[in-house]
């Protein structure tokens, strides 16, 4: 069975803020110095699930597909040390500038040239924008339906049986191939990367597919959508602090306050 998953490399979100800057010419979050990009946690949730599949069907293989400008080597090859196959790679300054509909069309283009894929992963949404509008661009694009945070998948019957994370708990859903995938955090913690798997992505060559390749013209992905404004937003919060001889004092001043604000 082929299995490919789509990551994004991402700005670390543990970071707090002051390390972070705004470009306010492309409204982007820019990285300071020593702070690193990551690969989105919900993409590593996918490749751990699409992993746990692979290792119980033979003949499997796990190909991982990533797209962007500058991307950082050591920071997407992470899936192959933590066991997939292959990487491929499309980077180009024009996919910095596209929207999520580009992005969906040229993920696309890379899956049905290096194709066709039994199953395509997903993380649920990235970290950075929390659009969560990739995979079912993916599905519209490529014509396939798509499963959305998916905890588990197996196969029974020659058919994909799946536990999908819903408001009051869980569904079991059925499905053939091809289908997209996607995942959270309810899949469990993404393996470690072992030393043998650090050593064999060191060596990995990355299989790298430019837009001419995929005959994507720059009107093919000029964004549709337009981004105004980044920014922090303002922290107003004030603190007061309750004054009082004894702690009977403090609790009955703090009492008189929040009643003088509404609170109670």
């Amino acid at each position: 069975m082929k299995i490919c998953v789509c990551i994004k490399e991402v700005p670390d979100s543990d970071i707090p803020s002051n390390k972070l800057q705004i470009d306010t010419v492309k409204n982007k979050l820019i990285p300071t110095e020593n702070v690193s990009n990551i690969v989105n946690g919900f993409d590593l949730n996918a490749v751990e699930l699409a992993l746990r599949f692979s290792e119980n069907h033979e003949d499997s293989s796990v190909t991982i597909i990533s797209i962007g400008n500058n991307l950082t080597s050591d920071v997407i090859k992470k899936p192959i040390a933590m066991g997939a196959d292959e990487i491929i790679t499309c980077e180009d300054p024009l996919i910095e500038e596209t929207d999520i509909l580009g992005t969906s069309i040229i993920l696309s283009k890379i899956i049905r040239k290096t194709g066709p894929y039994d199953i395509i992963f997903c993380g649920r949404h990235a970290s950075d924008f929390d659009n969560a509008s990739v995979p079912f661009g993916l599905s519209e694009n490529l014509s396939i339906p798509i499963v959305n945070i998916v905890k588990d998948i197996k196969i029974q019957d020659q058919k994909l049986q799946m536990e999908r994370v819903i408001t009051d708990g869980f569904q079991k859903v059925e499905a053939e191939t091809p289908v997209i995938v996607t995942t959270g955090n309810q899949v469990g913690d993404p393996r470690y990367p072992t030393l043998k798997g650090i050593m064999s992505a060191s060596k990995k060559e990355i299989t790298k597919i430019s837009l001419n390749d995929l005959e994507i013209s720059n009107e093919d992905i000029n964004p549709k959508i337009r981004i105004e404004q980044v920014y922090f937003p303002e922290n107003d919060n004030k603190v007061e602090i309750i004054e009082g001889n004894s702690t009977k004092e403090k609790a009955i001043n703090l009492i008189s306050k929040l009643k003088e604000e509404g609170v109670i």
